[in-house]
């Protein structure tokens, strides 16, 4: 998605502040989010507008600014609406626009009241707008709340970058109340669909409506012309539906956002299930504001504490559902800590546990996994007769992971010593491979393959070369032994330093918190001893 928006002024005479009672919704915020405000929301249990952006005859919208130091990811505002009291059920709709990380594929035809924010990642400081769809007209009531957020960009498959794919307004120009204008788009990234659109706002700073059009797929260093009915002047103002529709505003702000889904075949280990985009974005509001012309940070952050709740049920039993936005470490993971620190357990014990957090992604760690990978367990395998006999020889262990087509091939060359012709095998990520059957199954993505040893295998350097298609992946070479292998005392020297130890055990008896135990972590994957390349993620303080 990709979002830039202008603060235009509006003179002459504009909306009515004041409106006549015509059975205008009452809006409600039952639930306070500690770093995301809502500033202002209204909603319209029936509009009928001629533009086909709508996605109901009905519309819950609204401003929300970003009042902490975190940038957050994934933003979720729900809504519920009532009519004379009663919940009413089935509201909203299977909407494309709630980018909500790691949703169950089951629950995708759940038509919950929900959606995302025009900005995916809302940067402290920030606002955006949103708007509610619930499906239904009529309502008398509404609520409207933060659900969830990510504290950081989760999804393996969309860096920051492609968060931040910034469209462009290239002009704006009023034509008597139909606002005209391009909208340009400088990356790289096709956007499949795109939209335009503009809030809004009285003399008072109050949102009183966002409409908006559809400029559809926008290419690479491509323009779209737009255009959206604004206003018509003196038109006679009778309802707040007439207000949205007609009404002229004292100023407006426009804004322009995109996304594009996954080609068919291409969600085949991108994480298609966890989201359901490929690009998105957003960008500053123009010229280079961080927030709309009514929204003061400041003053929001002030009096951020002074909020209140209220509800259309005023029901103290009433849920609203909420995420806490954070993963609990769990307990064995800290009693492993203490007991690694009182020499209890080894050191690799402990180094199992921390690989458990970055598998689970309960600690998330910035470094790119590689699309392939791919390692022998030594350069020196030892074969003798007794070793055989007792079926314990040694074995070649090839393990690694591959990223890419599911059915692709890692096809593998052997060469053995004085040898002519090389012995050629496949690894499969969900097959079994061919050529060598006493190869194992493949696990997908991951693979652990073991070849056994014996005495048939000659002397000498054998070397090993993978390829994928065309594409050289990897070449090793190793050495057999006939003999027994040697008897060396190992030297096992920490590869751990003393003061993570030592913080291990002040995390355990509770001295230090999560957060500074997890960031003594980074060191450990910053500097290999803990493998974090697989894991493609980032260091999240719980």
């Amino acid at each position: 998605m990709a979002v830039t928006v202008i603060g235009v002024m509006v003179p002459n005479v504009f909306a009515y502040t004041t409106m006549p009672d015509d059975g205008k919704p009452d809006g409600h915020i039952p639930v306070l989010d500690d770093k995301i405000v809502i500033v202002d929301h209204n909603g319209l249990s029936y509009l009928q507008d001629s533009l086909d952006w709508y996605s109901s005859d009905s519309m819950i919208y609204g401003d929300v600014v970003n009042v902490s130091e975190d940038t957050l990811y994934y933003v979720i505002i729900r809504g519920n609406v009532y009519d004379d009291g009663k919940l009413l059920d089935d509201t909203g709709y299977m909407q494309p626009y709630i980018f909500r990380y790691d949703f169950p594929f089951e629950d995708w035809d759940n038509i919950a009241l929900a959606i995302s924010p025009y900005k995916v990642a809302i940067h402290p400081g920030e606002s955006a707008q949103f708007s509610l769809w619930p499906g239904q007209v009529g309502w008398d009531c509404y609520e409207v709340w933060i659900e969830s957020y990510e504290l950081e960009n989760k999804f393996k498959g969309i860096s920051d970058e492609f968060l931040r794919n910034d469209l462009e307004i290239k002009s704006v120009e009023d034509h008597r109340g139909v606002l005209k204008g391009k909208v340009y788009n400088p990356t790289e990234n096709i956007l499949d669909y795109t939209y335009v659109v503009v809030a809004k706002y009285d003399e008072n700073g109050n949102l009183f409506a966002l409409k908006g059009d559809s400029t559809s797929s926008l290419g690479p260093g491509k323009t779209k012309n737009f255009e959206i009915p604004l206003y018509v002047d003196n038109y006679p103002i009778k309802t707040h539906g007439d207000n949205f529709i007609y009404g002229k505003p004292a100023n407006y702000e426009v804004s322009a956002w995109g996304y594009n889904t996954w080609d068919y075949g291409e969600w085949e280990g991108s994480e298609y299930d966890k989201n359901p985009v490929k690009y998105l974005g957003e960008s500053k509001f123009f010229p280079n504001k961080d927030t709309t012309n009514n929204v003061n940070v400041d003053e929001e952050i002030q009096n951020k504490e002074n909020r209140q709740t209220s509800s259309c049920l005023k029901d103290s039993n009433q849920v609203f559902e909420r995420s806490d936005y954070t993963h609990i470490i769990p307990e064995w993971i800290k009693n492993n800590a203490g007991w690694w620190a009182n020499d209890d357990i080894e050191e690799k014990e402990f180094i199992s546990a921390i690989d458990y957090l970055l598998s689970n992604e309960i600690l998330r760690i910035n470094i790119p996994r590689e699309e392939f990978h791919m390692e022998l367990d030594s350069q020196t395998y030892y074969v003798d007769q007794e070793s055989v006999y007792l079926n314990n020889s040694d074995e070649i262990k090839i393990s690694g992971w591959y990223e890419g087509d599911y059915q692709a091939r890692i096809s593998c060359d052997l060469w053995e010593p004085n040898k002519l012709y090389a012995t050629k095998f496949t690894i499969l990520r969900d097959g079994n491979p061919g050529g060598l059957p006493h190869l194992p199954y493949a696990n997908a993505g991951n693979f652990e393959q073991t070849i056994s040893l014996n005495l048939d295998w000659d002397e000498g350097t054998y070397s090993l070369e993978c390829k994928h298609r065309s594409k050289h992946l990897a070449t090793f070479s190793f050495d057999i032994i006939h003999g027994e292998s040697p008897q060396v005392e190992e030297i096992i020297q920490s590869k751990v330093p003393s003061w993570i130890k030592n913080n291990a055990g002040w995390w355990a008896d509770g001295t230090i918190d999560d957060s500074t135990f997890l960031t003594g972590l980074e060191y450990l994957v910053q500097n290999g001893i803990i493998d974090a390349g697989r894991y493609n993620s980032v260091i999240l303080e719980n």
